[in-house]
């Protein structure tokens, strides 16, 4: 890349934000900021904004180095794709969602998310690992990114079958209690195309949430950053229901199940 970023990890910003002559400001959104005074309307949770006449990204001064990193980056994606003309944009926890329905946001996050991965470079290196889930924990730190944007990244581009399925809390930001006893419902899923092709997209459930507890199927032998074997069970239609082994994790805050071929012995 013209930009001195290929072949180093984790992507160096500053780099990129040199190559495209632009700069960084942070800042706490709930104070004025003069740079986004030309904004009809600045919106409620705001987290990025970028102005192409000022050549300036600017991101809250309260977001964790990963969700900073990414943010900046999306707001990169918005500077560089042509069809971007707006003069401000105001991203929010919204926009910058992966489920985003805006045209616009969606390729501001595959753009970022190429940054991060530098191209296939993460999806090269994770292939010489085993079909795992510790493949990408142990892969993700290395590229600065989230262990949710680097399984996300795993599984739509792996050339195995493997799927994700992502849990998050309820009632997020009520008080705190115990992770087991929290409860959580089905965000989102993503699978290979392989995976697709051979059993799923997606899974639903009856239950409108489950305790985390449940999820897991064990009791006081999981904490944040473990990892735990389990076997999901999916019901399709009148066949036997298809078996799967799965690893499952929290980051304290989502639950992620990550889904590999069905358990030997089991067919569909």
């Amino acid at each position: 890349m013209e930009t001195g970023t290929a072949g180093h990890l984790p992507t160096d910003e500053r780099k990129l934000l040199g190559y495209l002559n632009l700069k960084q400001l942070s800042f706490d959104f709930a104070h004025d900021v003069d740079i986004l005074s030309k904004a009809p309307e600045i919106p409620q949770r705001l987290r990025a904004a970028l102005s192409l006449n000022d050549r300036t990204i600017v991101t809250h001064s309260g977001l964790d180095t990963k969700r900073s990193r990414f943010s900046l980056l999306h707001e990169v994606g918005h500077f560089v794709l042509p069809e971007h003309r707006a003069r401000i944009f105001l991203d929010t926890d919204d926009t910058l969602n992966w489920f985003t329905r805006i045209q616009l946001e969606k390729q501001a996050n595959a753009m970022a998310a190429d940054l991060i991965f530098q191209g296939n470079r993460f999806t090269k290196e994770s292939l010489d690992f085993t079909l795992s889930c510790k493949t990408v924990l142990s892969l993700a730190p290395n590229y600065g990114a989230s262990y949710e944007s680097a399984l996300r990244r795993y599984v739509e581009r792996h050339n195995l079958p493997c799927a994700l399925i992502v849990y998050r809390r309820v009632l997020p930001g009520a008080e705190e209690t115990d992770l087991g006893d929290e409860k959580y419902q089905i965000h989102y899923t993503i699978s290979s195309a392989s995976f697709r092709t051979s059993y799923f997209s997606s899974v639903e459930s009856d239950e409108a949430f489950s305790k985390g507890s449940e999820i897991f199927k064990v009791h006081g032998s999981w904490n944040i950053g473990n990892i735990v074997e389990s076997e999901l069970i999916v019901e399709h239609g009148k066949r036997d229901p298809w078996r799967f082994d799965t690893e499952l994790f929290t980051n304290g805050y989502k639950i992620f199940q990550f889904v590999v071929r069905p358990t030997e012995g089991h067919n569909l």
